[in-house]
């Protein structure tokens, strides 16, 4: 199955720029506490996270919970606007079309990074700054907007046998950006600087930026012009998207696209302990940033390895049905957290994220079979309403998780692994149901829709190259 790359290239470019500044951003939070908040040596203070010896510990658990505070509010209140927003943009998509949104998403995360740099030049800046680094990103849609309107554009320009298939790729593009990404940074930040990393990852943003501007069509067929503005504040664009995943459908679909959503919600929450996995590695097994980057690259050589059997070998040569597949992810990706909660020697977590290899692709196998329970001008609505409701249980999660590890820091920094493994268990019971609801359905997973139009890829396609000549 071929195709050509669009919206793929930018996806890539953005996410390496991200990557470059995910770790990076931990590690200057943690200097910028020490030294510009609690006042200590300047040069002890920028070895956290790089180094580890018994003065760099003592002070790491001094400035850690603070820093882990700052990270929390700045969690709170970018997951606040950015619910608010996708509120508001995301339906507006549906109508006006998708490339806007794309557009300003990417100005946004050009504009953020020249505050990172900012940040990093004067040393002096309190940590608290952090939270103004991502109010252009906020204030042009947030990545929950972003992650959505490009879901909706894979959609709207793939047919629905292609579309698992172009999920799986969407992946693994996104998994190859995190571990270019994540591998780079650390030796990046060693061999140059903090404003160093923040300058190329702002490159690539705006490479990412004109290549979006250039080359990448409008994918809806049919979209307004008229009263732009207007449309975006349009309330009734709110009770429309909240009302779309309660619709009456045929069959059982309805109830599997809820129990879908609910258990995406219970993931989401779950996924919280994910951003204390820094932490606890380098308060358990002493890591320095460049064994947590080691590892990272480690786990997405995994997931792209493990995506591309699942969604290529497993569902599109195998056929086997997206909801089976998902079901059967989420018991080792269980286990997975299982075994991380116990791990005691290094090893042990290099296994434990062996294990989750089953899991690799589920996001895409979710957002395949999801825009297949659901008309064509609703996946966007849809995607909206799981994005709000990932950014309102973020917050939740993080002060639950960060909490729950402040207490346990002492005592057993891993324990958060087995809160994750115990809520994430429900989304196995779900995706049982799940499968026992389609075994009484009279459809192989889900139900093909009569105004589907299986001719989109070559109706985009004639768009296209009406529209953009250039394009590849």
């Amino acid at each position: 199955m071929s195709f050509k790359p669009t919206i793929e290239i930018p996806l890539f470019l953005s996410t390496i720029g991200f990557m470059l500044t995910m770790s990076v951003n931990n590690n200057l939070l943690l200097d910028r506490t020490c030294y510009a908040l609690l006042h200590e040596n300047k040069t002890e203070c920028a070895l956290l996270g790089i180094v580890s010896n018994n003065i760099i510990e003592k002070l790491e658990k001094d400035v850690e919970p603070i820093s882990d505070q700052i990270s929390l509010v700045k969690n709170i209140v970018d997951s606040v606007l950015s619910s608010v927003l996708c509120l508001f943009i995301a339906p507006w998509s549906d109508r006006f079309g998708r490339k806007p949104i794309l557009v300003v998403g990417l100005l946004g995360g050009t504009m953020s990074m020249g505050l990172h740099i900012v940040f990093a030049a004067i040393d002096t800046l309190t940590p608290w700054f952090i939270l103004v680094l991502s109010l252009p990103v906020l204030l042009t849609g947030g990545s929950a907007t972003f992650m959505t309107v490009l879901s909706a554009y894979l959609t709207d320009t793939t047919t629905k046998e292609e579309r698992g298939f172009r999920m799986g790729v969407f992946d693994i593009v996104m998994t190859c950006a995190v571990l270019l990404g994540n591998t780079a940074s650390s030796y990046i930040l060693v061999a140059t600087s903090y404003v160093m990393v923040y300058t190329i990852s702002g490159i690539l943003h705006v490479l990412a930026l004109v290549f979006t501007i250039f080359f990448i069509p409008e994918s809806l067929r049919e979209r307004e012009y008229e009263n732009k503005i207007y449309g975006l504040l349009k309330l009734s664009n709110i009770s429309e998207m909240f009302r779309t995943p309660f619709k009456e459908r045929e069959l059982s679909n309805r109830k599997i696209l809820l129990l879908m959503m609910l258990c995406l919600c219970v993931g989401n929450f779950a996924m919280g302990g994910g951003a204390m996995m820094f932490y606890f590695l380098r308060a358990k097994f002493h890591w320095t940033l460049i064994q947590f980057t080691w590892f990272s690259s480690a786990t997405s050589i995994l997931g792209i390895v493990g995506t591309f059997l699942v969604i290529y070998v497993l569902h599109t040569v195998l056929k086997i049905r997206e909801s089976l597949i998902i079901f059967t992810g989420s018991i080792f990706s269980v286990a997975s957290l299982i075994l991380t909660g116990l791990a005691n020697k290094d090893w042990h977590i290099y296994l434990a994220a062996s294990l989750n290899l089953p899991s690799s692709g589920q996001n895409a196998m979710t957002r395949s079979l999801m825009s297949k329970l659901v008309m064509e001008d609703e996946i966007a609505k849809v995607f909206s309403v799981l994005s709000i409701t990932s950014s309102i249980l973020g917050p939740i999660s993080s002060i639950i998780y960060t909490s729950l590890y402040n207490q346990t820091l002492t005592s057993d920094p891993g324990l958060f692994n087995f809160v994750s493994a115990g809520v994430s268990s429900i989304g196995i019971f779900i995706y049982l149901a799940i499968l026992i609801i389609e075994k009484k359905s009279s459809r192989p997973g889900y139900t093909v829709l009569e105004s589907e139009n299986v001719d989109i890829a070559a109706t985009h396609s004639n768009s296209i190259n009406a529209e953009t000549p250039l394009l590849k």
